[in-house]
């Protein structure tokens, strides 16, 4: 570890002025989360960072269920013989050039923001530090227990008509090349758990997506905060053997889709450029009342989510006298930290993952109750000072190899 005598601790304001800052709606494809994603920008601009802007869009929610809607539509359509109506329609549609683009739900777009800080030793095929903060919030008229209930019974409906969907090709397939005709009873049996999964959905649908402001300030102003303050640091005084690359990401509350899209565009060439099996991945997700540090995962067998980069961060909290609530988790927490450990697993790369995220908290988020004034300045400036100095204690072990 590096010795107390060379330590100089973050003391400023900076990260909670962040979060007040920060203090709005950043729902994903909102003015709002443009708004977010313009803030980091130029606060990175003013600490002399560059960063660069990557655009992707998505699927939600919404257009899952039009898209299922099109199909049953249009199988409806093929059951009943109407086939001539599914010719004009094509027709029409294609026919003209503004029709071809017409759709009921578009889809959405975000953007992620990153900014890379080289080391000063660019010796080839070197380690690589990742950093990850969501900066889109969500915000809903629901308890969060609910919220997650609520999606779980959505996911469900969605498997079940996605396997209703299979079913029913395979039947009409089978009719249609007069194998097993379609009965009466099947028919009806369709049609009447389409209807159900219909009026299921759209209540769901309807209590979910009404949003409410809110801040979103612990979920995850407050990572976002930290990465910006961690990137000035770093830009002022780099690692001397691994580059540090931070990463915002967008629309990470509809399914990690920043992440994912970052995953599939970039991997490949991190693998290229960098050591990934010397490498770490730190995702900060949440730091409110408390530091947590996602600790072990699972059941029955509980795993931890790294080798030793927890053990790091332990032992610098203690050597900084930082508080550092180790926990585990029965299911893990749904964050970017995933998608990384993810893609690593699937290249086989040893990629050390750790995933900040004060658990408890969750009772605040997604709500009114998210506030800034819960974000303790003494956490977020700690949790910066036990990251900043875990990566110059890793560092300075790389000096003497």
């Amino acid at each position: 570890m590096i010795s107390i005598s060379t330590i100089q601790l973050y003391t400023e304001s900076d990260t909670i002025k962040h979060v007040k800052s920060l203090a709005f709606n950043r729902s994903a494809t909102t003015t709002g989360e443009t708004e977010a994603l313009n803030y980091i920008e130029n606060a990175l601009m003013e600490g002399n960072i560059n960063a660069k802007v990557e655009h992707f869009d998505w699927i939600g929610p919404m257009r899952i269920l039009m898209r299922m809607s099109y199909v049953f539509i249009l199988s409806y359509l093929i059951l009943f013989r109407l086939f001539l109506v599914i010719v004009v329609y094509f027709l029409i549609k294609n026919f003209f050039e503004r029709t071809r683009n017409i759709t009921l739900v578009n889809k959405e777009e975000s953007k992620n923001i990153f900014a890379k800080i080289s080391s000063k030793d660019q010796t080839k095929n070197r380690p690589l530090v990742i950093f990850t903060a969501h900066y889109d919030s969500i915000s809903l008229n629901l308890p969060y227990t609910i919220q997650v209930l609520l999606f779980f019974i959505y996911r469900l409906i969605i498997l079940f008509y996605i396997l209703v969907i299979i079913i029913f090709s395979t039947l009409f397939i089978l009719d249609f090349l007069n194998i097993v005709p379609l009965s009466n009873f099947i028919i009806l049996l369709i049609i009447f758990t389409t209807v159900i999964g219909v009026f299921i959905s759209i209540p769901i649908l309807f209590l979910v997506f009404i949003e409410s402001p809110s801040s979103g300030s612990i979920d995850n102003a407050s990572g976002v905060a930290i990465l910006i303050e961690l990137a000035k640091i770093f830009k002022k005084n780099p690692l001397n053997n691994m580059d540090l690359l931070i990463i915002w990401t967008g629309a990470e509350e509809w399914g990690m889709k920043g992440s994912r899209k970052f995953c599939r565009n970039r991997f490949d060439s991190l693998m290229d450029n960098y050591d990934l099996d010397r490498s770490y991945y730190i995702n900060i997700d949440m730091v409110g009342s408390y530091i947590g540090l996602l600790n072990k995962t699972g059941f029955i067998i509980r795993r931890k989510i790294n080798h030793d980069l927890n053990d790091i961060f332990e032992a610098t909290a203690k050597q900084l006298k930082i508080p550092l609530d180790l926990f585990n988790k029965i299911i893990k927490p749904k964050s970017d930290y995933k998608m990384f450990k993810r893609y690593a697993r699937r290249k086989r790369k040893k990629l050390q993952i750790s995933c900040f995220h004060s658990d408890k908290d969750s009772k605040f988020i997604h709500s009114l109750k998210d506030t800034p004034d819960k974000c303790s300045l003494e956490n977020l400036n700690g949790c910066l000072n036990i990251c900043s100095q875990t990566l110059r204690s890793i560092d300075l072990r790389l000096d003497k190899l």
